[in-house]
């Protein structure tokens, strides 16, 4: 078998004399020029680069051999010289499935086991090399495709201005907001919209700034019949939170109105999730505003226990130290005997100490409440 591609240039490393010359003597019947190594040149990578500078386009590789083994061998050549379309096959008389597992993870693309059978040998590298053509050729299509895709969008300004309404819209914080951006895309597109959103209360914007209620009630009624809902020249995008009219669409213009539609989608597609995100932020908002109202009124009310268990324990002072005073003085007028006055004397103490106690009590229940609504006002602050 003759190759008509002249790029036929094989590297192959082999011990083995015999065998060797024999593969030799196959190969170049088959039109392939052959570089023949039988170890690994202690110079390494660069000694082959020296002698072959460009790369072969085929490896064929003995797993034992002097000094370096084959798999070695095939990892430098994979990381420091071939192409990686470059196929490369193991020739070994090592059978084991954990011999060609090693032979793969090294870089191989083939794993053929010693006796050869010499007729299958070119067959064999034919076939690969053919396999690894159509790999080269898929790689380049889709990098040809990959690049006139980028190509068209950095040359599309409509595409350009999707993508920014994109980026743009996460900084907003209003339904209004978004509307804006959208309508200045809509412009570039050509179409005039109008928007009308659904979380919450119903908000309507159009472009240019004008309410028509007959409009806005067209796009309530068109929320049931689809994502896209298009009568005549109008069009109607509807999604979770908000609908979208567009009242000019090109309906003469087939291939136009095709490509807008497309492009209408990729403008719309992601509001929804930012107009999610701003209803959470504006729950948090809610939720902190909240809070901190609730902890300014507990704060307040704290404050205020503190004022009156001040002004309290003042006035339960003032108070005993009257009645003692007041005691004191008409006790001398009753006459009363000593043990009669003692008596007396220990009852009132009695009552004052159980009516201290009671305050006493009344005052650490309140330093209580005060320290539970201290700390419930930490809370509400963080």
């Amino acid at each position: 078998m003759e190759l008509s591609t002249p790029n036929n240039l094989l590297l192959y490393f082999e011990d083995d004399q015999a065998l060797s010359e024999l593969i030799i003597k196959v190969l170049k019947a088959n039109q392939y020029e052959v570089v023949h190594y039988q170890q690994f040149p202690e110079d390494g990578i660069q000694a082959i680069k020296d002698r072959l500078p460009k790369a072969p386009d085929v490896v064929l590789l003995d797993v034992k051999m002097p000094g370096m083994d084959g798999y070695e061998v095939c990892r430098q050549l994979r990381d420091d010289y071939l192409d990686e379309n470059t196929p490369v096959i193991f020739v070994s008389g090592l059978i084991e499935q954990d011999d060609i597992l090693k032979a793969y993870a090294a870089g191989a693309d083939d794993y053929l086991t010693k006796p050869l059978r010499m007729q299958e040998l070119p067959l064999r590298i034919e076939q690969l090399r053919k396999l690894m053509q159509q790999r080269r050729d898929i790689k380049e299509q889709a990098d040809m495709a990959m690049k006139m895709a980028f190509d068209a969008m950095n040359a599309s300004s409509e595409l350009g201005d999707i993508l920014r309404f994109q980026e743009a819209i996460h900084g907003v914080k209003q339904f209004s907001d978004i509307a804006a951006l959208a309508f200045s895309v809509l412009q570039s597109l050509q179409v005039q919209g109008a928007f009308l959103f659904f979380a919450g209360d119903e908000e309507y914007y159009r472009d240019d700034g004008r309410v028509v209620n007959l409009e806005r009630q067209s796009m309530q009624e068109a929320r049931d019949k689809g994502r896209i809902y298009s009568w005549k020249q109008f069009s109607f995008f509807n999604y979770q939170y908000y609908t979208v009219l567009i009242r000019d669409m090109p309906i003469h213009n087939e291939e136009r109105y095709g490509v807008l539609k497309d492009q209408l989608c990729l403008l719309f597609n992601g509001i929804d999730a930012r107009i999610e995100s701003i209803l959470i932020e504006r729950s948090n908002e809610a939720k902190q505003k909240s809070n901190r109202e609730v902890a300014a009124a507990i704060a307040a009310m704290v404050q205020q226990i503190e004022e009156n268990n001040a002004l309290q324990a003042e006035r339960f002072e003032k108070t005993f130290l009257t009645l003692e005073a007041n005691i004191s003085t008409e006790l001398v007028q009753f006459n009363l005997l000593e043990h009669e006055e003692k008596a007396l004397t220990d009852h009132i103490a009695t009552a004052v100490a159980e009516a201290s106690a009671l305050f006493e009590d009344s005052m650490k229940k309140e330093r209580e409440y005060k320290a539970i609504m201290t700390k419930l006002i930490k809370r509400l602050r963080e």
